[in-house]
Parts: C-alpha cells; sequence; structure tokens
C-alpha cells in the first residue's frame, strides 16, 4: 500500500504530524516542558531509525560547474545511526557517509555493490571528526 500512496497524501500526513507536534509543545508554558517533549521525540526516533538519507539536490552553477569537483553537504551524525548526504553537481554525485562510530562496515558494503554492479567511483577522503563530550542538560 505504500506505492499506492501518492506525494500530496505524504506531504499532507508529515504537514498534520508537524502541526501536531507543534500544537503539543505550544501547549505547554515552560522551556523545560518544551524541552522535556523534544528529549521524549529524539529519544523515540533514535529506537526507531536505522538511517538518514538526504538528497540535497543538483547544485546548479551553470558555467562554473566544469570546475566543481563535489557539493558537499556537511552535517552532524544524528543520533547512534548514520546519515548519508547526497548532493550533485558536474554529473557526479558526492556521497558522504557521517555516522557515530567508526567501523567502516557500512561504507565496504557500499562500495562492493558498486564494484559488483560495475560502477566506477573516487573515494576521496575519509576523515574521523573528533568533537568534544558535550552533554546537554535535556539529554540526560
Amino acid at each position: 500500500m505504500v506505492f499506492v500512496q501518492t506525494m500530496d497524501e505524504i506531504v499532507l500526513a508529515a504537514a498534520n504530524g508537524m502541526k501536531m507536534v507543534t500544537q503539543m509543545l505550544l501547549s505547554k508554558e515552560t522551556d523545560q516542558e518544551r524541552l522535556g517533549i523534544a528529549a521524549y521525540f529524539g529519544k523515540s526516533a533514535e529506537q526507531i531509525l536505522t538511517a538518514t538519507v538526504s538528497y540535497v539536490g543538483k547544485a546548479n552553477y551553470k558555467e562554473a560547474e566544469k570546475y566543481i569537483r563535489d557539493f558537499r553537504t556537511w552535517t552532524g551524525s544524528s543520533g547512534n545511526y548514520p546519515l548519508i548526504e547526497i548532493a550533485a553537481v558536474n554529473g557526479r554525485f558526492t556521497l558522504d557517509f557521517i555516522q557515530p562510530f567508526s567501523s567502516p562496515l557500512i561504507v565496504n558494503a557500499f562500495s562492493k555493490e558498486l564494484e559488483d554492479n560495475g560502477i566506477t567511483y573516487d573515494l576521496q577522503d575519509v576523515t574521523r571528526l573528533d568533537v568534544p563530550n558535550i552533554q546537554l542538560p535535556w539529554s540526560k
């Protein structure tokens, strides 16, 4: 049935869900209560999500595109699951695997899948991002 849904239905359902969350947040009197609700939704999402894929789209730099090697959108990882950012420029796709763990398992499996299907790619770089261990009051 998922494939039977139209894009309009999906957009309307998402907008309705955001409306309900916004109404719930606005019904609270203090920021502390609102942060508690946000923390609850964050914990719930971490328990059900396995990965997030974000497609930024095709950069449209017209004549300047031939000078652009890649187009990257860098953001922090989400929770305990990987985030894959995809962008396109100059006839090429750039994929960034951002994950809160060091195992190369997912990237290696993706690379193998590309190779098995005869798709050539360039592994540009692997970067380990070290961030401070900050404990936010609502994430305890």
